[in-house]
């Protein structure tokens, strides 16, 4: 015969660890969506990007998980919205990650929101000392017809590599 009320405490015992276990695990939980994510893109399989976003969901503060899911929405030029949402979310806890916020760029200039995407490319390409992301955010600042703004940027990223073809040929361009 069943004795309820020893049931009733086993299931509550149960509920409890579990209860307490769940915030120790999400992040590896989220990992481990993070690297099936890997796997499908890998494959070439569209539901990559349902398990990153399912893990940033999991665990927002995850960098990772929102780094691959606002690459991997550039990649596929959709759900680019909620690719910067994610990613503003994210930056918001983590400011200084330099690779989310080149992917929020990346996305941000797909959808023509130049003048936010050249921010963001010149933000990241200053603090990793980037030439490319520098470049970026002088083209965008061209567009935006601000030859003052594109001439800074440009000038720095040629103190950073002089060698870097693309940024000499800009700078003998506009001068």
């Amino acid at each position: 015969m069943i004795d309820l009320r020893s049931s009733l405490r086993r299931f509550f015992v149960a509920a409890a660890a579990l209860a307490l276990a769940f915030p120790l695990l999400r992040p590896a939980i989220s990992e481990a969506l993070v690297s099936r994510g890997d796997a499908l893109l890998y494959a070439r399989d569209g539901r990559a990007m349902e398990k990153y976003h399912e893990a940033w969901l999991l665990d927002r503060g995850s960098s990772d998980a929102a780094d691959r899911y606002v690459f991997a929405a550039f990649l596929a030029r959709r759900e680019l919205e909620s690719a910067v949402d994610v990613a503003t979310a994210t930056l918001t806890v983590r400011p200084r990650d330099v690779r989310l916020r080149m992917d929020r760029a990346l996305c941000l200039h797909v959808l023509g929101r130049i003048a936010a995407a050249s921010r963001d490319f010149e933000q990241a390409g200053r603090e990793a000392r980037d030439v490319q992301a520098l470049a970026l955010a002088a083209d965008d600042a061209m567009k935006l017809h601000e030859l003052r703004r594109t001439r800074t940027l440009l000038s720095l990223a040629h103190r950073i590599d002089p060698g870097y073809l693309p940024v000499a040929r800009a700078l003998r361009r506009i001068e």
